[in-house]
């Protein structure tokens, strides 16, 4: 009898951990899917408070639209580690504000990001209040939030898989992912969950939760299609469950493996307009062909 326990209890733990291993090489393969080297991207962001008409949800006023362009350029042996510059394009009274992230693959170094406002030309470094506090504030005034911007570290989470769905037609995986100990006290999440197509490793949907355990956000990644041999969503649907408003980001234009100069990555490009514009037109000319 105890024999046949022990057994089993063995058998357990060796299909928990392998089921557990699996959640992770899953993820593991999303963050490992092609995006490209670099890539120069035309964006709109479109937010809104949300009401309810009939069984749908619709803005409520006029959307608060943005007109930006991105570049994205990866370094590092495993080209893990990416630099990012946004810069907004419209409306008038915005153009120029800027954006600059950091990602690191180095364990326990924190992604570092600026933010640039035109209209007092200083760039503000973008920080929690204590190294035990998640980063606040949102992105470009939108849903997305500081944290939604930086790149997925492997490491920083343990995976499980919950179950398989379908989802618009794609056979799915749905894993959650909770923030480990020196994650979790950075994160403004207690944990998420993506449905990830089987077939394309590719997150189609996110569920967020604060730190109290309550779901607060949606994320969808829609009209997926390939560009330049790959898979991108054109479309990026943020639903605030908290606030009940919504941001809509649109790939208008996108170009990847492109060439994108070192010194356009840095904060020169921030705060050096004649630089910034001049460099910007060069950079268009990918996409706006």
């Amino acid at each position: 009898m105890k024999t046949t326990i022990l057994t089993f209890i063995l058998m357990f733990y060796s299909v928990f951990f392998a089921f557990a291993q699996d959640a992770k090489d899953i993820m593991q393969k999303v963050i490992d899917r092609d995006d490209g080297t670099t890539e120069i991207s035309r964006v709109t962001l479109s937010t809104c408070r949300l009401v309810k008409k009939g069984n749908t949800f619709v803005c409520a006023e006029n959307p608060r639209v943005k007109l930006m362009d991105m570049v994205r350029k990866d370094y590092g042996p495993r080209e893990k580690d990416h630099k990012t510059v946004s810069i907004i394009l419209q409306p008038s009274s915005e153009k120029g504000i800027g954006f600059l992230q950091y990602d690191y693959d180095q364990k326990n170094k924190d992604t570092d990001q600026w933010l640039y406002l035109s209209a007092l030309g200083k760039v503000k470094r973008i920080v929690s209040g204590n190294e035990n506090e998640p980063k606040t504030g949102s992105f470009f005034g939108t849903e997305f939030i500081y944290e939604d911007m930086e790149s997925l570290r492997i490491e920083d989470y343990s995976y499980k898989i919950l179950g398989s769905e379908t989802f618009r037609k794609r056979d799915c995986w749905v894993i959650e992912s909770v923030p480990k100990q020196h994650r979790a006290k950075k994160s403004n999440y207690s944990k998420f969950r993506d449905w990830v197509d089987k077939e394309r490793y590719l997150v189609l949907k996110s569920i967020l939760f604060n730190r109290q355990g309550k779901h607060i956000k949606k994320i969808y990644y829609q009209k997926i299609e390939t560009i330049d041999n790959i898979l991108v969503p054109r479309q990026i649907l943020v639903l605030n469950l908290e606030t009940n408003r919504r941001t809509l980001l649109v790939y208008e234009k996108i170009a990847f493996n492109k060439t994108v100069k070192d010194d356009f990555l840095t904060q020169r490009t921030l705060t050096d307009s004649a630089f910034r514009e001049s460099t910007l037109k060069q950079y268009q000319k990918q996409f706006l062909k």
